[in-house]
């Protein structure tokens, strides 16, 4: 047996909540089951999909800078433009007045190969300095100072021409403004970020692994 109803003047994500609390009250006889399909399954199936899309651009990101970078943990620190990326992502969806949907998850899926570059040149290049025996915090604040125009340069560029996109501007835009929205929240909001994070993150790990390369050197017999 099929039940059909439309919905007026509500969101799909509260009703479909309604229904799920009446159904938990249900008494269903035994090898009877009420599930909900329609619009509501798709969207499952479609956040499924995604997540699993996402889930494989951030191991073919890490892979491809682990090969580049022939380390394993730079990589590591540099993906941490990502979730730094989800804080401006919700604060833009936040100011915009803009849902969660399957477009603006889209939206994160790229930001998972865009907002890594910021971290790729400041990492590189950080990486170049302690190769010409610069300490590692004063390599740290050269690099972001001479990285920082580039940087910006990136961000502000990729940011502007999403704009007309996330201003709805053109046929067909409001459907893809979301997305323009969330990724122009991610970028801004990952540069700034990434400029005083990912510096940290990389000093407190090289220190760490100083000190436990210097506590090995200890416990060798001889030293």
């Amino acid at each position: 047996v099929q039940v059909y109803a439309k919905i007026y003047d509500r969101g799909l994500s509260e009703i479909v909540r309604e229904v799920e609390t009446a159904l938990a009250q249900m008494k269903v006889p035994e090898r009877y089951e009420v599930r909900i399909a329609g619009e509501s399954e798709e969207i499952q199936e479609s956040f499924a999909s995604l997540q699993f899309a996402f889930t494989l651009s951030i191991i073919l990101v890490y892979m491809i800078m682990a090969a580049q970078f022939e380390s394993l943990w730079q990589p590591f620190i540099i993906m941490f433009c990502l979730p730094l990326s989800l804080i401006g992502v919700a604060i833009a969806l936040w100011v915009s007045s803009t849902p969660l949907s399957v477009v603006v998850i889209l939206g994160i899926i790229l930001l998972g190969g865009i907002v890594v570059n910021n971290g790729i040149i400041l990492i590189d290049f950080l990486n170049q300095l302690r190769q010409q025996g610069v300490p590692i915090r004063e390599a740290a604040m050269q690099a972001g100072k001479v990285r920082l125009r580039p940087i910006l340069m990136t961000a502000f560029s990729s940011a502007i021409g999403l704009l007309p996109l996330a201003l709805g501007i053109g046929e067909g835009a409001e459907l893809q403004a979301p997305m323009a929205i969330a990724v122009m929240g991610g970028i801004l909001m990952a540069t700034f970020l990434t400029l005083v994070v990912i510096p940290s993150i990389y000093i407190s790990t090289e220190e760490l692994a100083q000190k436990i390369r210097s506590w090995r050197r200890k416990d060798l017999p001889g030293t």
